[in-house]
């Protein structure tokens, strides 16, 4: 029998030892040589010294090799759960500008502290988030079954480059139970852009600096070099067959940098701007936008191109076409706000042919980031009234009753208006004022925003009578437009004082029958000192019932909810009714882009998007595929509706139009089949939404 060949199980049968060891006494050398050479002699020599049997206790020789198997098994064992530390890059090649994911395992690790990440000077890093790791892994080869068991903590992170080449991704450190533990360091290749001219990426801000509560406006610029002759006059963008890509993180709200607000939500921002007629993609939205429930690919946002003149990179005046992306945000709390960087990926026509093929060349571009550094109100000037309001403002206060006597309660009311940071705005101490201390109670005061001001109420009393003027109170903000402090001061309010009334020890008395001693005090700040209303003294008795009903109706009225949203849900959920609420909509949209083509002298496009618009609108409603529907279908379609038939012979006379257009027809029909189209569209969906219900 060969050593190097298969063993059977039936050439084992001498060996007298467990199942276990029987694959490693094949592979050894001796029991090749010599059959008779058992499975446990090879066990034997392969146990550490300390474990092997003694020489002469062949009795016991299985007992020691149990022992031994057990020991082989837990230092196996202990070796797989020695702890670890595991880097990975999710890709090892990116672009300037590009970020990429890195994730830290600690492996192995019960409680782990976040690793340190040591030397990424080269990386703008970003945490991601974390998890727990608890996962095992059965592999089976060759009939031999292994297991790997994982548990620990993954940490996530973003690494941005600094700057191009190959760059060395340290390896980080980790402390667990005591050790330090160090991961391995990688390698990323950032690629810097090729120089072209074909399309250029700027991010700017109107400001290089603001204060909080200050508006500022973030601008990306993509300038694609106008087309060669005979075409030079059409849009380079919308020629395109691929929706060139860009990559804006601020595009979205998620993406927004710490301590910063936008003025509108991203899908109110970037709604304006989407086009069926082509333009750039951002950030691939698409099938999973709220503006498409059914579109496969990442929708187009075109904005209104103006055209201009740039230098190349050899130093000529070139035509380019100029595309601007720009949102509005607000600073919420000093730092640097970084926007960016943006990239652009995309194959743009660099010639044309004798042919008029188009040839295109692919291009990536890189915008670097723009900061806008948000600076706090300065420290030195600053006055003791500050009330930690930044913006603009204007303030009045109002002491009511105007007539009043010592020791009775006043309201004094404050009132801030304007634009800035009114939440942070806090309440003047005016005990602080000696012309209001002197002659006035204070009591702690109160603040509140309501209606676009910010409110602040005082108890006060009078401390002493006559014909008195409520000082004059200085509050203190940073004007964001002046870049400095500006201090407000209220109108002086007069009101008049009388003595208080006092009543004689003689003419209190006590209720007969009182058995123990009463003492009046006299309260010098007046009797119920906080309160000027005396309607809410009322009785305040705990009356259970009418609570307990409450509690049953409201019960009742969860039930009833709660059965109902279920079959609301379904309803709501239904694709195909999400379809037809969405078609009018989606309709009017693109007609109106359809017109607008028509008015620019496309008429070809424009009577192609118009039909589009018709017939979308009908399988949208019918619950139909839009794709390659003909006039015919839609015919069909509005029939089966018991659609009026007049109504239905102006939808076949216009798509008929629409048709002819194709193949050059006469350039007045289109535009007037352009203009009577909104009513004819109006009046269809009406139709179809009657018929609906």
């Amino acid at each position: 029998m060969s050593s190097s060949g298969p063993i059977s199980a039936a050439s084992c049968r001498a060996c007298a030892t467990p199942n276990v060891f029987r694959a490693a006494a094949h592979q050894s050398g001796d029991h090749a040589g010599n059959p008779r050479a058992t499975a446990a002699v090879v066990a034997e020599r392969r146990l550490p010294a300390r474990l092997r049997a003694p020489s002469g206790s062949g009795r016991l020789r299985p007992l020691w090799y149990g022992i031994g198997l057990l020991g082989l098994l837990a230092h196996v064992a202990a070796a797989q759960d020695k702890p670890e530390v595991v880097a990975e890059l999710a890709r090892t090649r990116i672009y300037e500008g590009e970020s990429v994911q890195y994730q830290v395992t600690l492996n192995h690790a019960q409680s782990p502290q976040p690793p340190q990440l040591n030397g990424f000077d080269a990386f703008r890093v970003e945490s991601a988030g974390e998890s727990s790791l608890d996962s095992r892994q059965i592999t089976i080869i060759n009939g031999r079954m292994s297991e790997v068991v994982r548990y620990g903590r993954v940490y996530r992170y973003v690494l941005t480059p600094k700057r191009t080449g190959t760059l060395q991704v340290p390896g980080p450190t980790a402390q667990i139970d005591g050790q330090t533990y160090t991961g391995p360091a990688l390698t990323l290749v950032v690629v810097p852009p090729s120089e072209q001219d074909w399309a250029l990426v700027e991010v700017a801000a109107d400001r290089d600096h603001v204060y909080p509560t200050q508006t500022f406006t973030i601008r990306c610029t993509v300038a694609v070099r106008a087309l060669p002759d005979p075409a030079a006059d059409r849009n380079p963008v919308t020629v395109l067959r691929r929706l060139p890509a860009l990559s804006i993180p601020w595009a979205t709200d998620d993406g927004l940098p710490k301590g910063v607000t936008a003025t509108q939500t991203w899908q109110a921002w970037i709604e304006p701007l989407r086009s069926n007629r082509g333009g750039f993609s951002i950030n691939n939205i698409g099938t999973q936008s709220v503006f498409s429930l059914f579109d496969d690919g990442p929708l187009g946002f075109l904005p209104q191109p103006r055209r201009t003149t740039r230098k190349d990179h050899s130093g000529h005046d070139a035509a380019y076409w100029e595309f601007d992306f720009s949102r509005q945000f607000t600073a919420r709390e000093p730092g640097e706000l970084s926007f960016g960087p943006v990239t652009l990926k995309g194959a743009f026509v660099t010639a044309i042919s004798a042919d008029s093929r188009a040839e295109t060349e692919d291009v990536f571009a890189v915008a670097k980031a723009c900061t806008v550094l948000v600076r706090d109100a300065p420290a030195e000037s600053r006055p003791d009234s500050y009330i930690q309001a930044i913006g603009q403002f204007t303030a009045t206060a109002a002491v009511v009753p105007s007539e009043t006597k010592v020791g009775d309660p006043l309201t004094l009311t404050l009132t801030l208006r304007g634009e800035g940071s009114l939440d942070a705005a806090r309440a003047p101490d005016l005990a602080s004022i000696p012309e209001v201390a002197q002659r006035f109670k204070i009591y702690e005061a109160t603040e509140e925003t309501r209606g676009g001001a910010r409110v602040f109420t005082y108890g006060l009393r009078a401390l002493a009578a006559g014909h008195v003027e409520f000082p004059s109170i200085p509050l203190s903000y940073f004007d964001v437009e002046q870049e400095q402090y500006v201090t407000l001061r209220t109108a002086p309010i007069p009101i008049t004082v009388a003595e208080a009334e006092q009543m004689a020890e003689a003419d209190i008395t006590l209720a007969p029958g009182t058995r123990r001693a009463q003492t009046v005090e006299i309260q010098r700040d007046g009797i119920l000192a906080n309160i000027d209303d005396l309607s809410v003294l009322r009785d305040r008795s705990v009356r259970p019932m009418p609570w307990l009903l409450y509690v049953f109706v409201l019960g009742i009225v969860y039930v009833g909810i709660a059965t109902a949203s279920g079959p609301v849900s379904r309803y709501l959920a239904d694709p195909a009714l999400r379809r037809r609420r969405a078609a009018p909509a989606r309709a009017e949209r693109r007609l109106r882009e359809a017109c607008d083509e028509i008015h620019v002298g496309r008429r070809r496009e424009g009577a192609e998007h118009l039909g589009a618009a018709v017939a979308g609108l009908v399988a949208d409603m019918a619950g139909c595929p839009e794709a390659g529907m003909t006039s015919r279908e839609v015919a069909g379609q509005l029939s089966a509706r018991r659609i009026p038939d007049a109504l239905c012979e102006r939808v076949a006379a216009l798509l008929a139009i629409c048709d002819d257009a194709r193949y050059g027809g006469a350039a007045s029909a289109v535009d007037e089949a352009a203009g009577g189209a909104p009513a004819l569209m109006e009046e269809l969906i009406r139709a179809l939404k009657d018929q609906q219900r």
